[in-house]
């Protein structure tokens, strides 16, 4: 009997450590799979929070990417690279001013210069008497810097130089908007045109079509002429002659000089008499007009008191 009850014993004990075993190697593999669950988790979120951080840097802080990446890829991970700058668009104009030896010589190379880098000459004024030359230059942007330089050193002395430089970049977005969307409302009415199938209809959808071509090309006008503006740069060259000295006159002595001297002061008389004359012959007029009938009314009264024996008075 106690034979019996000890086996039982051993059995139940066996039994129990073999449940322990089993339960033990079943939570050992469940934690390992949970462990390479999570870290299989995190590796796989890990990039699509870079990414996230890269299409959203504008919107988050510096500070919060920044931990994000070093929590989620440790020390070695590599930070967000910053979105690259959007490219400006610019207008550049210059005026300069040198004094040249040879204006002629000078303006030609000025010339020369801008159509051998790809420019052209957009309107040139010129005289001889004093020399001097105007040109109005359109030089390529990727040019504008050196070129400006040279004009500036090899043309002659360069007397002054203003430079302006215009940031167009959002007009020249809003214009390129605006023409995509005019392309796409002109070709919504053309459709519209083919399947028209009444007289008034084709006639009203005739007029809209119109004035939507005539707006599509203004505003692409007006794109062409902000890429001329922004493609090109104008300077304005003005290149003046060298100053003569003056030629100082010597002073003449002996009968000549002093005719020459009495004749000028003549002259200056004269022309003093005349400048006096001038000033005072709008007032003689005007006397004259209202003091010449006072004078026939006078004598008129005059002679009526001789004629009737009354003494005049004065």
């Amino acid at each position: 009997m106690r034979i019996a009850t000890a086996v039982r014993h051993v059995t139940w004990a066996l039994t129990v450590l073999l449940l322990a075993a089993a339960l033990g190697a079943c939570g050992g593999g469940g934690g390992d799979e949970a462990g390479e669950s999570d870290a299989g988790g995190t590796a796989a979120r890990a990039p699509a929070a870079t990414s996230g951080e890269r299409g959203a840097a504008g919107r988050e802080p510096a500070g919060a990417g920044d931990a994000g990446g070093t929590a989620g890829g440790g020390p070695d991970a590599k930070a967000p690279r910053a979105p690259l700058a959007e490219a400006r668009e610019v207008v550049h104009s210059a005026e300069l001013r040198v004094r040249a030896g040879d204006v002629g010589a000078s303006a030609a190379k000025a010339k020369q210069m801008v159509t051998g880098a790809g420019g052209y000459v957009e309107r040139e004024t010129s005289r001889t008497r004093p020399p001097r030359s105007e040109l109005r230059l359109r030089i390529p942007a990727d040019r504008y810097t050196e070129l400006l330089d040279r004009l500036g050193t090899e043309l002659g002395s360069k007397l002054s130089l203003t430079q302006e430089a215009e940031d167009v970049t959002g007009e020249v977005a809003d214009v390129a908007a605006r023409v995509r969307s005019a392309e796409a409302s002109l070709a919504s009415f053309r459709k519209l045109y083919e399947r028209a199938d009444s007289i008034d209809e084709i006639i009203r959808l005739e007029r809209e079509i119109a004035q939507r071509e005539a707006d599509l090309e203004a505003l692409q006008a007006r794109e062409k002429s902000l890429k001329n503006r922004t493609g090109f740069a104008t300077v304005t060259v003005t290149l003046v002659g060298e100053v003569p000295p003056d030629e100082e006159d010597e002073p003449r002595g002996g009968f000549v000089g002093g005719l020459q001297s009495g004749w000028a002061a003549f002259t200056s008389f004269v022309g003093g008499v005349a400048l006096v004359l001038g000033w005072l012959l709008p007032f003689l007029v005007t006397a004259a007009v209202l003091g010449l009938p006072v004078l026939l009314l006078r004598h008129r009264i005059r002679d009526r008191l001789k004629r009737r024996g009354w003494p005049p008075r004065g």
